[in-house]
């Protein structure tokens, strides 16, 4: 393995009890970490004393003082590690650590052969999805697609999927928008680095085998979520219209912008057909979404 300067970055928030599990995780990778910053979100001190009692070796920990969301603890731990001369720096979230002990060792494997080539690698993640700029939806891949090669050009990778960033991108100024708080802040990173001429990839061929493990072996299979019904994720709905609004604003993509407002109107009146509780909540819940983006507040929903 290339003597790469590798770093990572740990966001977290009021999980001190996971975050020492994750560490370890990250610290027994076969191709580790040669630091970690824990950036901690949390109003306690329960973190801050957790690691503190375990004297681990090359991890560095910082205390936000607020909860600056995953947007603002990705923007200041990719400044900070970039600052610190790393090449490139793991994205992770405390609650998602690498899957197996292998990943930073193939996803490296993988960089090394990627940068033989004769383009600007930004990102490598396990996992990545298309964009297409006329719905404003992001597609995830087929099975036909990720058994063409091993690695796969993408055009966002989402978070807890093991991203990777080359600090070169840091470095030309391209950073997460902390005012996102929550949500899609990776959609919004990613397009911008992609938008500068970097490109993106995923690892294929080990999502596949992962997907065939699970007997996801359909040809055309795609992974496929929704939100819509459960109703202690309709703060995710209202963070979803309000950050996308944004991001479609700034990188241009009317269309998109225009279909994400219908799709908002839609599911003010779809919500009831969960409840009338549900029903309400959502449609309080997209208004202000509207009205957040329109005055340009940001931020945590309070």
């Amino acid at each position: 393995m290339r003597n790469y300067k590798f770093a990572a970055f740990v966001m977290t928030y009021e999980r001190s009890e996971i975050i020492l599990s994750t560490i370890n995780k990250l610290q027994d990778q076969t191709f580790p970490p040669q630091l970690i910053l824990i950036v901690d979100n949390s109003h306690s001190d329960l973190t801050k004393d957790a690691i503190k009692g375990k004297e681990f070796q090359d991890v560095i920990y910082h205390q936000v003082g607020y909860n600056s969301g995953p947007a603002g603890a990705a923007y200041y731990g990719l400044k900070e590690l970039a600052r610190l001369g790393y090449d490139w720096i793991y994205w992770g979230d405390d609650d998602n650590p690498p899957r197996d002990e292998y990943v930073f060792e193939d996803l490296f494997t993988g960089i090394q052969k990627l940068m033989l080539s004769n383009f600007k690698l930004g990102i490598i993640g396990e996992k990545g999805g298309n964009f297409n700029a006329k719905t404003g939806r992001i597609r995830s891949l087929s099975n036909s697609e990720l058994c063409k090669n091993q690695y796969l050009e993408v055009d966002s990778i989402p978070g807890g999927h093991s991203m990777i960033v080359n600090s070169q991108v840091v470095k030309d100024g391209i950073l997460p928008d902390p005012d996102l708080f929550f949500g899609f802040e990776e959609f919004d990173f990613c397009l911008k680095v992609k938008k500068s001429g970097y490109k993106l990839f995923i690892d294929s061929a080990k999502w596949y085998r992962i997907r065939t493990l699970a007997k996801n072996t359909s040809t055309n299979y795609q992974w496929k979520n929704t939100n819509l019904g459960i109703d202690k994720l309709l703060k995710r709905e209202y963070y979803t219209t309000r950050n996308l609004l944004k991001i479609y604003s700034k990188q241009h993509l009317y269309t998109s912008f225009v279909f994400l407002v219908a799709k908002s109107l839609g599911k003010m009146i779809y919500g009831f057909r969960f409840g009338i509780k549900y029903g309400r909540k959502m449609f309080e819940l997209q208004m202000r979404a509207l009205r957040d983006f329109i005055k340009n507040q940001y931020g945590e929903l309070k």
